[in-house]
């Protein structure tokens, strides 16, 4: 059977749209995507699409994600959510799929509904996390969560591209009731290293920094003045995910910066330690390449900073904060990440048990029985 799919996926980095066409490649059939922002240049390089309204957070000059002015926003962000399932019900009319896969968004679930197409959701940051872990925030925290996953239960198969308890990266944010009975913790949607690698540097550091652009500076500043702080055998390599500048190369000293990374695979098999944000997909290619972190989520994004404390408390890396953290302190930890072997013990350690979930054959499997029989 040729199947027919239409992903619907959430624009702002590059995590959503990564793993999206990470399932996209493993599974058969035609495929066709709505997104927007850099995630609508990545996809439209592979598969046909279709520029999505966008609707997201709003971001400060400063790279911190502002609650206040989103906030500010919500009469635009309300109009903008019932345009986009009148985007989605058109869609979906025209490329008439087996099945519509969502990832973090909601307006495809609800027009699927309206249409009586099967729909599938990849989520992991189901509901709002708020910054402030404590009192009457974490009872609206779940208030508001439960409402939203009544939205998140309209899709009829539910993919959580994590591990199982108790090692779950994003267990914060994936913990609704209200989708308990169809949520299935799939591993993460990313392929582990297939072939070994000759590795040039055998001291290499790679910081993959992707996110909304706003976010990036702060961060690159503090890696290039870490950088001046190591010894002489460490090499940084700097990828800034940008596709739309993918050809931008910088050189000094030991720093190296891309505007996008060919050699990704090498260069996270290849690499002591990594510099990441607290994006769930990096974190689990982190795991797959069972490598040892040092996480720098984006200021007041509620799931980075809960992704970047589960890394520390498993014991695979450590959590800092990028407006306190100095260069000389981030050197210190690099070294601290590399020369301690426990760090790299317990990354191996997550890093078979990621190995052991087929999440290829077995989300191909769901979705091809959503198609058949209508349920996972």
């Amino acid at each position: 059977m040729k199947y027919r799919w239409y992903f619907s996926v959430y624009g702002s980095g590059l995590g959503h749209i990564s793993r999206s066409l990470w399932l996209a490649k493993n599974i058969d059939g035609e495929k066709y995507f709505a997104t927007w922002g850099e995630a609508f240049g990545l996809a439209s390089s592979f598969y046909p699409a279709y520029r999505a309204t966008p609707l997201d957070v709003v971001w400060t000059e400063e790279g911190r994600m502002s609650f206040k002015k989103t906030l500010k926003s919500f009469n635009i962000s309300f109009a903008t959510f019932f345009h986009q399932i009148f985007e989605e019900k058109e869609r979906i009319e025209k490329i008439k799929p087996d099945a519509v896969i969502s990832d973090s968004r909601i307006t495809p679930l609800i027009a699927s509904r309206i249409l009586k197409a099967k729909s599938a959701l990849i989520v992991n940051q189901a509901k709002v996390l708020f910054p402030i872990r404590k009192g009457v925030y974490l009872a609206l925290e779940r208030l508001f969560g439960e409402t939203l996953g009544l939205f998140w239960d309209l899709a009829d198969l539910i993919l959580i591209p994590d591990l199982p308890p108790p090692y779950t990266i994003s267990k914060h944010g994936a913990d609704l009731y209200s989708i308990k009975k169809k949520a299935i913790y799939a591993g993460f949607f990313s392929d582990p290293p297939n072939k070994d690698y000759s590795c040039e540097d055998e001291a290499q550091i790679f910081a993959p920094i992707s996110g909304p652009p706003p976010t990036r500076k702060i961060l690159f500043d503090l890696i290039i003045k870490a950088a001046k702080e190591l010894p002489e055998k460490y090499k940084i390599k700097v990828s800034l995910g940008d596709y739309s500048n993918r050809n931008f190369f910088y050189k000094n000293g030991n720093v190296t910066v891309l505007g996008w990374d060919y050699e990704r695979d090498k260069d996270m098999a290849c690499s002591k330690a990594l510099i990441i944000r607290g994006g769930l997909t990096t974190i689990g290619e982190s795991i797959l390449y069972g490598k040892p972190v040092i996480s720098f989520p984006i200021a007041l994004h509620g799931e980075q900073e809960q992704n970047a404390q589960r890394v520390q408390e498993l014991g695979f890396g450590f959590y800092l904060d990028q407006y306190k953290t100095k260069p000389k302190e981030l050197a210190e930890k690099l070294e601290e990440l590399i020369k301690e072997d426990r760090y790299r013990k317990n990354a191996e350690k997550l890093s078979k048990i990621a190995r052991s979930i087929n999440t290829k054959e077995r989300v191909k499997k769901l979705l091809e029985g959503l198609v058949y029989d209508g349920a996972p």
